[in-house]
């Protein structure tokens, strides 16, 4: 893992990434986190750009991918498939310690803040809209550039193998791991039609301008897996009046019927308090340990035994009320709903892509098997 850069190590960088770019000064966003190190600078005719390094030297690796798999995302906003625009990287660099260094030019607007989601007016359903489009994208978007791609009983076994594995560190209460278990165990939650997500949404990833979300950004963690990913990360930032907007948007957009996509948001939004804690284990963290193990006892605390999943009417058949908290109306009176998304597919290995249509066809998934997790008694 390489170190964090200041704004003037980034602008220096930048020059060595753009041929004849004259760096003219500084200008926000200036942010280090964690994952990554980012500057705005200007040049001398007046072009805002965004400096952006990973720290971590696989998320290096990554924007290659990245490279890719943005240009496609560039090519569905010309056609018209996505309402937002991304990044079009213009240089690289490399740093000493190995990190990759992306310069592109600036997407305007502002970042998203924690207060927007307190705002129950435009930007709820523009944020739902964006999302959307990018989950109704064709998978070939992604796996044609190689991106990893999960079926949604891989989706499933990912959680799984999360909880084996916190399972060696740390003792889960009681009542959450029964509260998982039933979730992850639940056969009709775990049959969905898989999308292009984009894996890691964050304020910093989200640009909005008038109101509206302009732009997304920081696609390193971008796959073909479970939408609910996404949905998660709003479902635990948002109001109530924030909420409404947005799954009312949302669903107006999908093209796939997703009736459990939020139960599922909600259990990977209680999971991400295990990929913290992992995350402090693997890092060797006593701190990040120790803050995640007291952020799932308050959890615990919080929910008591509420399970996540009530007990269904059927193992198949969702209720009626599950229909309903996403707007929309049960098969037994609406009809088995189709979509038609498009494949994204490629003429020849360096010419553009080509459009072609096909049918999404979700396939059948295996009955979970029983799991005993350790406990808390």
């Amino acid at each position: 893992m390489s170190r964090a850069k200041t704004p003037l190590e980034l602008a220096a960088l930048a020059t060595a990434a753009v041929p004849g770019l004259n760096v003219a000064g500084l200008r926000p966003p200036q942010f280090s986190d964690e994952n990554v190190s980012v500057t705005g600078i200007i040049d001398v005719a007046g072009n805002r750009w965004m400096v952006t390094c990973p720290h971590d030297t696989v998320g290096g690796l990554d924007m290659e991918s990245q490279v890719s798999v943005l240009s496609r995302l560039a090519q569905a906003h010309e056609a018209g498939m996505i309402p937002f625009r991304v990044p079009r990287p213009r240089g690289f660099a490399r740093t000493t310690d190995g990190a990759r260094v992306m310069v592109h030019n600036d997407l305007g607007g502002r970042f998203m803040t924690e207060e927007d989601f307190s705002d129950p007016h435009v930007l709820p359903a523009s944020l739902a809209r964006a999302l959307a489009h990018l989950h109704n994208l064709p998978t070939g978007i992604y796996t044609g550039v190689d991106l990893p791609s999960y079926t949604a009983a891989e989706c499933r076994q990912r959680h799984l193998a999360l909880l084996d594995e916190a399972a060696s560190h740390t003792v889960i209460p009681a009542n959450l791991w029964n509260r998982w278990e039933g979730a992850l165990e639940d056969v009709a939650m775990w049959r969905f039609a898989t999308a292009p997500i984009h894996g890691d949404l964050q304020c910093t990833a989200i640009s909005v301008h008038d109101g509206a979300v302009s732009a997304l950004s920081h696609f390193a963690s971008a796959h073909v897996g479970d939408p609910a990913t996404d949905i998660a990360w709003v479902l635990a930032q948002g109001s109530d009046e924030f909420m409404l907007r947005f799954r009312e948007a949302y669903t107006m957009t999908r093209s796939a019927v997703d009736v459990h996509l939020e139960t599922r948001a909600q259990l990977i939004s209680e999971l991400s308090l295990v990929h913290w804690l992992l995350h402090g284990v693997h890092a060797e963290d006593s701190d990040i340990i120790e803050q995640a193990r007291l952020m799932i006892r308050e959890l615990s605390e919080d929910l008591g035994d509420e399970p996540l999943v009530a007990a269904p009417l059927s193992v198949d058949t969702p209720s009626e009320e599950a229909y309903a908290t996403w707007g929309l109306h049960s098969p037994t009176t609406d009809g088995a709903h189709q979509t038609d998304p498009t494949a994204w597919e490629d003429t020849d290995e360096d010419g553009p892509p080509t459009m072609a249509a096909t049918f999404l066809e979700l396939s059948g998934e295996e009955t979970p098997r029983t799991r005993s997790f350790p406990t808390e008694q």
